[in-house]
C-alpha cells in the first residue's frame, strides 16, 4: 500500500531498467560514479556509454556539493574521466570506483530470453504489483522464466534490474540532505559523532578533496534545524554548505537498444 501511494502521488513516476553488463559479457568491469558541478547548460547526451542513473541535487552555495551524480558501467575509468570533462555544461567532475568485477564465466542467454526481456521492458503497465508478482509468485511459465532473469536478493544470478524514477519534491515533509563540512576529525570519529546526534546518517566521499559529505534522511524542517544546531556546535567542524535530493532518473534507452540487438 505504501508503494502504491508513492506511485499514485507521483513520487515514483515510472520504472526503468538496468542491465548487469559484467554478468552478460564477463571479464573485468567497473561500476563507477561521476560526481559533478553542472551548470544549467548541462546536457548528458550520449557522450558516456552505459549510464545507469542520474541523481540531481539542489546545492547551496554552488560548488561545495555535487549537484549531479551519474552511475555507470565501464571497462576503463581513465576514459570516463576524460569524457566527463567534455560533457556540455559540466564545470567540474570527479570519477571514482563504486565496485569492480572480474567474471570468468558470463551468463549465456538464448534468443527467447532476450525476447522475453524485450517484451517486459516495453510493457506500458509496469507497476509494483506486477514486479512483486513476477519476482515472488509468478503465475505462468513465462513469468517463471522472467523471474530467473531479474536480479533480486534471492536471485543474484539475474542480469536485469528494475528501479524507480523518484521525484523527491513531491514529499512536503521529507528531504535527503548532504552537509558539506571541512574538518580534520577522522572519518571513524565523525561517524561516532553523527550517530550520537540521533539521526540516520552516513559519511560519503570527499568532494574537491576538501568537503566531506554527511548524509541525512530528515522528516520536516525541525529535524534539519536540530542537526544544523548540533553539527555547528562541534569544535573542529565547519559547515560550508548543503545539498538536497531533487530527483533521480534511470537511463535505459541504451538498455532497450542493447536488448533489441540480441534478438
Amino acid at each position: 500500500m505504501r508503494i502504491r501511494n508513492f506511485e499514485d502521488t507521483g513520487l515514483i513516476s515510472e520504472y526503468g531498467f538496468k542491465l548487469f553488463l559484467p554478468g552478460i559479457h564477463g571479464g573485468k568491469w567497473y561500476w563507477g560514479c561521476i560526481a559533478g558541478e553542472a551548470s544549467p547548460r548541462f546536457r548528458l547526451g550520449k557522450t558516456i556509454p552505459f549510464i545507469e542513473e542520474m541523481v540531481e541535487n539542489l546545492s547551496f552555495p554552488q560548488g561545495v556539493c555535487p549537484n549531479v551524480s551519474l552511475l555507470f558501467y565501464a571497462k576503463n575509468l581513465k576514459e570516463i574521466r576524460s569524457l566527463s570533462n567534455k560533457l556540455p555544461g559540466m564545470k567540474y567532475s570527479e570519477v571514482y570506483k563504486v565496485d569492480e568485477y572480474n567474471l570468468v564465466m558470463p551468463r549465456l542467454l538464448v534468443k527467447e530470453d532476450w525476447q522475453l526481456i524485450d517484451e517486459f521492458c516495453n510493457s506500458k503497465k509496469i507497476r509494483y504489483t506486477l514486479i512483486n508478482r513476477i519476482t515472488q509468485k509468478p503465475k505462468s511459465e513465462k513469468e517463471v522464466r522472467l523471474s530467473r532473469l531479474i536480479w533480486t536478493r534471492g536471485n543474484r544470478q539475474g542480469i536485469l534490474s528494475i528501479a524507480p524514477n523518484f521525484n523527491w519534491s513531491i514529499i512536503k515533509n521529507y528531504m535527503h540532505v548532504h552537509l558539506a563540512v571541512v574538518t580534520k576529525i577522522r572519518v571513524k570519529e565523525l561517524r561516532r559523532i553523527v550517530k550520537e546526534i540521533g539521526f540516520v546518517g552516513n559519511i560519503a566521499s570527499r568532494f574537491k578533496k576538501r568537503y566531506i559529505q554527511i548524509e541525512f534522511d530528515l522528516w520536516g524542517f525541525s529535524d534539519f534545524r536540530v542537526i544544523m544546531h548540533a553539527i555547528t556546535k562541534i569544535e573542529g567542524i565547519i559547515v560550508e554548505g548543503c545539498s538536497f535530493a531533487y530527483r533521480n532518473r534511470i537511463y535505459d534507452d541504451w538498455v532497450r537498444d542493447f536488448v533489441q540487438n540480441q534478438i
